[in-house]
């Protein structure tokens, strides 16, 4: 099963917007070659200066392996932007589970498969 997250990001500050669509624009042209990636597309939130991506990994060993991949654009990006909430949807590795736990605005969301749901 693949790995979909939802992350909204809004602007620091309008003025960082152009700087923001460049970072936004090089994060998915790195990650068009990733072959663990499946799906990476921003999209323009209804609110004014906030933005939604869709990330759609193969599992959650590709989403950290993107990542590590695109470090040094991610710095870039969260000096623009702050992180408004995650959603995850699919079964998370430890790397991903370590670094959703604790945090505000973050939700997982296991495969009703594999919860402890019954059923």
């Amino acid at each position: 099963m693949t790995l979909l997250v939802q992350l909204e990001f809004k602007l620091k500050q309008p003025i960082h917007e152009p700087e923001f669509l460049r970072i936004a624009r090089a994060l998915a042209s790195a990650s068009a070659t990733e072959p663990g990636t499946l799906r990476y597309q921003w999209f323009v939130n209804h609110k004014p200066g906030h933005y939604t991506i869709l990330e759609e990994y193969t599992d959650a060993d590709a989403a950290e392996t993107h990542n590590g991949n695109v470090g040094a654009l991610l710095a870039q990006l969260f000096s623009v932007v702050e992180l408004v909430s995650v959603s995850f949807y699919g079964e998370l590795n430890k790397y991903v589970s370590d670094w959703a736990t604790g945090r505000d605005g973050v939700s997982t969301n296991l495969p009703l498969a594999s919860s402890n749901q019954g059923g």
